[in-house]
């Protein structure tokens, strides 16, 4: 039974990996307003063209989340976000903007979700408030002190909306996992010189990443982790610093 509903989750991957591609690619246009919304769904009936990566991603990531979470209703909120979350991930990357399509279709999934989960209806409802709240403060900060964009209103909505899906401890974990992420890729680009320290890096595709993260380790885990990484990494400081003091 299980090999069959796999066989089932791929076809069905192959399908919105397919479909997926083809939406990014008339909603660039849409974001960057070159086409109105009349034009976007003309354009969704033609110029189909196939593009196997979506689809393997979504085989890969669908069949994991299935078989480490099984049949329950958090399996199908997760397999029904990954498309669109691959669709921030690209656009954003690209074109350094998240639709806000893409906020909407969460944002319904959360409800959804919520319906399902009424007894921690408080507890999304604080993950939106957290998760908005954190990328909002860092978006006023930096206008009013480095006269900058630190962090780009679509990040702010994107994770509101992700707040409202996973709850408040799940998007705090988002939070530092795509500011570690950010700072690691940072720190190599600058490294490489692929970087300059006054460029900006579009955050959409960290904070991606780390809701794919938080979707195969438990948020428990990742915060044990950190903090046994912060010891380490304090332990290794102070016995440097120990080292050219004596």
């Amino acid at each position: 039974m299980n090999i069959v509903f796999h066989i089932i989750l791929t076809i069905i991957a192959i399908i919105c990996g397919q479909c997926a591609k083809h939406i990014e690619k008339n909603l660039i246009p849409l974001c960057l307003e070159k086409i109105n919304y009349k034009e976007f769904f003309k354009n969704l009936k033609k110029d189909f063209k196939m593009d196997i990566k979506y689809s393997l991603i979504n085989i890969l990531l669908f069949n994991l989340i299935y078989f480490l979470n099984g049949n329950q209703i958090l399996t199908y909120i997760y397999i029904s976000i990954i498309p669109i979350l691959l669709i921030v991930f690209s656009i954003d990357y690209k074109i350094t903007l998240i639709p806000d399509e893409a906020h909407l279709y969460i944002i319904i999934i959360s409800i959804i979700n919520i319906l399902f989960n009424i007894q921690n209806i408080f507890d999304f409802i604080l993950g939106a408030i957290v998760g908005g709240g954190i990328f909002f403060l860092i978006a006023y900060l930096s206008r009013l002190l480095l006269k900058k964009e630190g962090m780009g209103f679509g990040d702010v909505k994107l994770m509101a909306s992700l707040g409202l899906l996973l709850g408040v401890k799940n998007i705090l974990v988002v939070s530092l996992l795509s500011f570690f992420i950010g700072a690691v890729v940072g720190i190599i680009l600058l490294l490489t010189k692929k970087m300059k320290k006054d460029s900006y890096i579009p955050f959409g595709p960290f904070i991606v990443i780390s809701v794919f993260i938080i979707m195969f380790v438990k948020s428990d885990s990742i915060i044990e982790y950190y903090i046994a990484f912060c010891s380490f990494l304090g332990t290794k400081v102070t016995d440097l610093i120990y080292y050219f003091i004596k």
